[in-house]
């Protein structure tokens, strides 16, 4: 009989090592109906396996009372098993609970809890683990320091990072092209690139992981070209490409405008047949929509084999920031037709739309399909929400959205202060930036222009000039073209139109349309300019020429000084551009 036992138990094992995990099962079954056997923890190890690779939730508590049914519940390697299983299933209650309720706890169950919270995304409960794990005589092996490394690279504990390394180095561990892999993750996403750099380096053994880790991280860090750099020599090593290669590198052509780069990555993606990739086929459109090719990206959407949500939104987006609102909305009904349902990224697209095309109505439907889908807290729609209600002068209700949030992060700040800013009430806006500074947040880039622009709104040009300067002053924030841009508008806005020019000709960086635009605004409000007008119109020519509003505004200062020749030859001008700009529209649409 004990011989037969053992014949049991083998064929279970062998089933699931054939990749039979139902077939497992069914011995197991078996087993216990016809044979009246009683298994041992071997068998029950063997069943968890098979559960776990058939992904049978509802199988995973008979399993455990089973285990302890036959007294081996609390069996280290059981209990290991089962945690796995159950992290598995995200039921991070029943992993706790597993692991306090072994007799003994060994490294790899320790290892086995740190990973259980990593896939969960517990990061900080992983990195307490972690720590308890040494405090309880265990020395971190090889599977433990591959799951924390992303912990730290995720939380950002760059501390920690550096122990590990330094403890990898003393064990000689450091040799080894997994964990170096993860150094150099966590270092990327830690902010300190560099130290990715030298230990990519040191590495004496890359694998194409290597490879995509410095690519990735050159793009995170805002090294776009780098990116590109790392792509050139690793095809020059010998490796090809795969879809995350690609995609990494499609992002680093955005950012670097290296238009021929990314047609040769587009040929390189048909010639290696990978064209019918969902996430291949969105980078791709993303990649046109930034080289400003809403035409290829549209075709590019239209040629997919398959749509998922992620394609879907993409899309949606490409349309809501290119100005094309009401294809947004378009498209999002075909998505819904689809029956594929819209995520946060979908809505807060949506939002921008309706903002854009100035539709409250259809802002009130996507309000309500935010409340439905129960993303009420998330920061970035209620983030999208304020800025909607507030653009539609309904300050009060993007008040009330503000104050309901329980975690304000700097992005729902940003948007109460340009709220503020865009409804007229300058004082309001400081008054929010000074009490987002008191509860100790850092403010970024993107704060300073919601600060800069209610100013400019609402003619605060000393208070204008104060933060401007504090930027570097105070937070080490050197000015961006968006920083700039607003302080030309409160410039040209308060009647200060020379003072505007002299402060464009000494900026540091190439002005942009939109400071040359906010230039030749002022010209139209302020008379008397028409050489300053004429200059900025001819710089607004090169930079963006398909936006005819420019135009416009010249005419009017021509027709306000009595040029009235030079005002006709600009409408004509204006006709032809209008009628080109409908041909277009109607070619993106199609």
């Amino acid at each position: 009989m004990i011989f037969f036992l053992g014949i049991m138990v083998f064929l279970a094992l062998l089933k699931l090592k054939t990749k039979q995990p139902e077939q497992a099962i069914g011995v197991f079954k078996s087993m216990l109906l016809l044979h009246d056997q009683r298994p041992n923890y071997v068998t029950i190890l063997s069943v968890i396996r098979a559960v776990g690779a058939l992904d049978r939730e509802e199988m995973t508590g008979v399993v455990h009372a089973f285990a302890f049914k036959l007294g081996v519940g609390s069996e280290v390697s059981i209990v290991t098993a089962l945690l796995g299983l159950y992290s598995l299933h995200n039921d991070m209650i029943m992993v706790w609970q597993s692991f306090y309720g072994a007799e003994v706890k060994d490294l790899v169950l320790w290892s086995a809890l740190v990973n259980a919270c990593m896939k969960n995304g517990k990061f900080a409960d992983a990195l307490n683990v972690f720590r308890d794990m040494q405090v309880s005589g265990f020395k971190p092996n090889y599977v433990s320091i591959l799951s924390i490394l992303p912990a730290c690279a995720d939380l950002g504990v760059l501390s920690l990072g550096k122990q590990i390394h330094g403890f990898c180095i003393v064990r000689g561990l450091y040799t080894v092209t997994n964990i170096q892999n993860s150094l150099m993750d966590m270092y990327a996403k830690c902010g300190v690139f560099e130290c990715s750099i030298l230990s990519f380096d040191r590495l004496r053994s890359k694998d194409l992981i290597s490879w995509n880790t410095m690519i990735c991280g050159s793009v995170e860090n805002g090294y776009p070209k780098e990116a590109l750099s790392f792509f050139h020599e690793m095809l020059k090593s010998g490796f090809q490409p795969d879809k995350t290669t690609i995609r990494n590198a499609l992002t680093a052509c955005s950012q670097a405008e290296e238009v021929k780069f990314g047609y040769g990555l587009h040929c390189y993606s048909i010639k290696s047949r990978l064209e019918g990739s969902v996430s291949l086929g969105t980078a791709l459109l993303k990649m046109y929509a930034d080289f400003g090719d809403i035409v290829s990206s549209r075709i590019l959407f239209g040629c997919l084999p398959r749509k998922d949500m992620i394609a879907w939104s993409a899309m949606i987006s490409v349309y809501a920031q290119t100005g094309h609102s009401f294809l947004a909305f378009e498209l999002f009904s075909q998505m819904q037709s689809a029956k594929e349902e819209p995520n946060e990224a979908t809505l807060v697209s949506l939002l921008q739309a309706c903002s854009s095309m100035k539709s409250q109505e259809f802002g009130k439907v996507i309000h309500g399909n935010v409340m439905r889908n129960g993303y009420s807290s998330n920061v970035f729609i209620t983030s999208a929400l304020i800025d909607l209600y507030c653009k539609f002068g309904q300050l009060a209700q993007g008040e009330v959205l503000f104050n309901s949030l329980p975690y304000k992060d700097i992005i729902c700040w940003s948007s109460m202060i340009n709220g503020y800013g865009v409804n007229g009430c300058g004082n309001k806006a400081l008054e929010t930036f000074s009490k987002m500074l008191d509860t100790g947040l850092k403010p970024n880039g993107v704060v300073f222009t919601s600060v800069l622009s209610a100013c400019s709104h609402c003619g605060l040009k000393d208070e204008g000039w104060k933060w401007f300067n504090h930027m570097k002053e105070h937070f080490g924030i050197i000015p961006a073209l968006s920083h700039y841009s607003c302080m030309v508008d409160l410039l040209s806005r308060t009647g200060k139109i020379e003072e505007a020019f002299r402060f464009i000709k000494e900026m540091p960086l190439q002005p942009d349309a939109s400071i040359w635009g906010s230039l030749l605004a002022g010209c139209k409000t302020v008379r008397g300019y028409v050489e300053i007008a004429e200059f900025a119109a001819d710089r607004l020519s090169t930079l963006d020429p398909e936006n005819t509003s420019y135009y416009v505004n010249l005419s009017n200062i021509y027709a306000d000084v009595g040029q009235w020749k030079d005002a006709e030859r600009l409408r004509r001008v204006l006709t032809e551009k209008k009628l080109r700009k409908t041909v277009g529209f109607s070619m993106i649409g199609s």
